[in-house]
């Protein structure tokens, strides 16, 4: 078997045989040259005229190393011959790798601009020529550096190339651009668009411009393996690139699309533009789009996304540094005659670590914060969101109805950017990596939907490119533990917003449904109002009848109510702790402990199992001490004190401050004062991963008879306190808590009105308490016996 092979002068040969088959390769060399060869051999070997021919031992497997002597060493090529059986990759290959690899006509254009991007172009020309005629084509011309005919032999024509990976990855020369093309095949994308192409390209210092023209189907067609295929480097003397004397042209013909309607051309448009992130100026980059016929007509009123992105209702932006530092700033902007005033905050300096749920265990187990290690492998993380309210009235307000409507359906979603090129598909119709929709229906409707959200998400290349690893397809990332961590930390970033604009989305919504807020959320204080607003207006007679019948109604709702959902919230802290302690037991066997020890982790499952008791039991009305109450929620939590090293004193329970006796559903009193202490053991716990070693976690107890219109069971903490207002904690689904659902305080304000009490927030300086205990406050009065 002989197989023949061109050498072009100035790169070394290398081969690929199999043991006993004949191996052929001619040499281009000025006639009247003579070739000889030097170095081992483990075959035969021939030379005749330009003619090299060599033939492997049969029993050879290995790596031969040869030298063509040329005139008497004046040149010397070196020649390396792999002998053995290796894989191979027919033809057809190149169509799989750009045809059916690349999912859309968008993302193979994408690819392209991905190039320029890289060859350091800062205009990037994209031009659709006869569009749905039998002459239509389409051409992406930039102006960057251009490629040599020895990187369009090394690099371009190599599939799967490490010229732009590991240590090769290097910042561009001009504008120091990490380079966004790493698995060597975003070449191949133009296959996808078409059956032709004429690739031209310069650089500045060259005098002549090289071409080269594929046929993919004829090339596929002529030889079996892609080893076998061969194109032609045309040179072409002077330049094809007379504006700046350098760049690279793409002229894909023989479309593939064969009839191009309006919505196409408008989706072309839309995603070529958004490949460059709109909330960020990247160095003099830009991409254009035309066409040369009536087709331009079609999509040149695509919107610039910048105007209508200052009508949102909603804005925010943070930056997290490489320290893991957050920084961030919130906006809202309602309609001038709505008659709401605007709303900005900013980060504090004290408070400039991301709070995180870890409900995925992607995080130290421990962990409340993000850490800086939780950053390698992705970087630095910046970004906004614009979040709209589309219904009619408040779009009327702004005065762009149709084109804000049009806009955010085109552009609705949270899409990533690298070195401010975009990462497809994040963000694109039906992507929802973030998972808006599905928190929005888990939280009962209290989350942005995506629909409404239009967002950027930065990172850079230099930082990210070895952990957020783009698939081969080119739609989105490996999902692997970095990009894993990298959408939980944008989920919290998000979650962050939408806590902070809950009150301002309460507003709006108050304005819409013509209702005012009310300060008070308590329905017997209601209730309370109207019997004396009907007593003043002398109907409490006639109507006192069906005031005490909605009354009734009321509690009996309630309390269902109350029952099914605090049993829910039961189970939950149930099966959380008991789960906790049942690793810990497995963990204490993996790790050989004593046994004596592993009892005593046994004995303290059992002990909590029986704590627990109280609160899954049928709700029965009993008249406990206030004391008494406190020792069973202490008795709950007192593993969880031991584990998160919680100082927990109660003179309530020690009698250095008065008892007295409460009535009330058992369970309903026992969940409210340990859903409170939970409360407090996760702040306590935020707090302590900010501070020194010093700092210890406390958790403080205590009754009150006289500052309050009944007596009052105190819970304090030294956490970071409230940063809600107190109307705002009682609400549902209002919660600064990560994972929160917003229900622990609502619960035990419903609770505490159905004994005749109030739940209330009072500041620590008006209480005789510790000073130590500046944090969080809370007061459960009960009714006067």
């Amino acid at each position: 078997m002989s197989n023949e092979y061109k050498y072009v002068q100035g790169k070394d040969l290398f081969f690929q045989t199999t043991p006993g088959n004949r191996l052929s390769f001619r040499l281009e060399i000025e006639p009247n040259t003579t070739i000889q060869i030097s170095g081992n051999s483990h075959g035969k070997i021939a030379v005749e005229g330009s003619f090299v021919t060599y033939e492997p031992n049969s029993d050879f497997y290995g790596t031969e190393k040869l030298q063509c002597l040329i005139n008497d060493k004046k040149a010397i090529i070196n020649v390396i011959i792999n002998v053995g059986y290796a894989f191979k990759a027919k033809s057809h290959i190149l169509s799989l790798l750009g045809d059916e690899l690349i999912g859309s006509d968008n993302l193979a254009i994408f690819e392209l601009v991905k190039n320029a991007y890289d060859a350091d172009a800062e205009n990037v020309l994209i031009e659709l020529v006869n569009l749905n005629t039998s002459e239509q084509s389409i051409s992406i011309e930039d102006d960057g550096n251009g490629m040599t005919p020895q990187t369009l032999t090394n690099v371009w024509l190599e599939i799967g190339t490490d010229f732009k990976r590991g240590i090769k990855r290097q910042p561009s020369k001009k504008f120091e651009r990490i380079s966004l093309g790493e698995k060597g095949v975003g070449r191949l994308a133009v296959h996808k668009l078409g059956k032709k192409i004429v690739l031209e390209t310069k650089t500045l210092e060259e005098n002549f411009s090289s071409r080269i023209t594929i046929n993919w189907q004829k090339l596929i067609d002529e030889a079996e393996y892609i080893q076998d295929t061969s194109v032609e480097i045309e040179r072409i003397e002077g330049s094809l690139f007379p504006k700046k004397n350098q760049g690279t042209r793409i002229i894909i013909s023989d479309l593939k699309k064969e009839n191009w309607t309006r919505r196409d051309l408008r989706e072309l448009a839309r995603k070529t533009l958004s490949i460059i992130n709109p909330f960020q100026n990247i160095d003099s980059f830009s991409v254009e789009i035309n066409a040369n016929d009536y087709h331009q007509s079609w999509f040149e009123d695509v919107k610039d996304p910048n105007e209508i992105l200052n009508e949102s209702l909603y804005y925010f932006d943070f930056e997290i540094n490489s320290n893991s530092e957050i920084k961030w700033s919130y906006l809202f902007r309602p309609p001038n005659n709505f008659g709401i005033d605007r709303n900005s905050q900013n980060s504090s300096p004290e408070e400039n670590r991301l709070k995180i749920s870890n409900k995925d265990d992607l995080f130290d187990h421990k962990q409340k914060h993000l850490k800086e290690s939780d950053l390698n492998g992705i970087g630095e993380i910046k970004g906004r969101f614009y979040v709209y309210n589309l219904l009619t009235p408040v779009l009327n307000a702004f005065g762009q109805t149709n084109a804000i409507k049009s806009f955010i359906r085109e552009n609705s979603g949270v899409r990533v950017f690298r070195d401010g090129i975009r990462v497809y598909n994040y963000g694109e119709p039906g992507d929802d990596w973030l998972g808006l929709d599905l928190a929005r229906v888990q939280k009962l409707g209290e989350r942005f939907s995506k629909n409404t959200v239009i967002g950027s998400v930065q990172i850079n290349m230099s930082s990210s490119h070895k952990g957020l690893v783009e698939k081969t397809n080119r739609e989105g990332f490996d999902d692997n533990i970095y990009f894993k961590k990298f959408k939980a930390i944008c989920n919290e970033v998000f979650d962050l917003f939408q806590r902070t604009a809950i009150s301002d989305r309460e507003k709006i919504k108050n304005y819409l449904e013509d209702i005012k807020p009310v300060k008070k959320i308590g329905f017997s204080e209601t209730i309370d109002e109207l019997s004396a607003k009907l007593k003043e207006k002398k109907l409490d007679k006639e109507l006192a009848p069906l005031m005490k019948r909605v009354q009734k109604d009321y509690n009996d709702m309630r309390d269902v109510m109350v029952n099914s959902g605090m049993s829910g919230i039961n189970l939950g802290i149930v099966f959380h702790e008991v789960d906790r302690e049942v690793k810990f037991i497995n963990t204490d066997l993996n790790n050989n402990l004593d046994l004596p020890l592993i009892k005593e982790r046994v004995k303290n499952l059992i002990q909590l199992l029986e704590n627990f008791s109280p609160l899954l039991k049928q709700n029965k009305n009993i008249s406990i001490e206030a004391s008494k109450l406190v020792v069973r929620a202490k008795d709950i939590n007192g593993p969880r004190f031991g584990y998160h090293k919680i100082i927990f004193s109660s003179p309530l329970i020690s009698g250095e401050s008065p008892d007295f006796m409460v009535k009330g559903p058992g369970n309903l009193l026992l969940s409210s004062v340990s859903n409170i202490i939970d409360n407090s053991i996760y702040w306590v716990s935020v707090k302590k991963e900010l501070q020194t070693s010093d700092f210890k976690s406390g958790i403080f107890i205590t009754s009150d008879i006289k500052n309050f219109s009944g007596p009052a069971i105190i819970i304090a903490d030294n956490g970071p306190g409230f940063n809600m207002e107190p109307e705002d904690l009682i609400f549902p689904f209002r919660t600064t808590r990560p994972g929160g659902m917003g229900l622990g305080l609502y619960f035990v304000n419903i609770v505490m009105e159905m004994v005749g009490g109030k739940l209330l927030f009072p500041d620590p300086t008006e209480l005789d308490i510790p000073k130590v205990y500046n944090g969080a406050v809370v007061a459960l009065v009960f009714p006067n016996p």
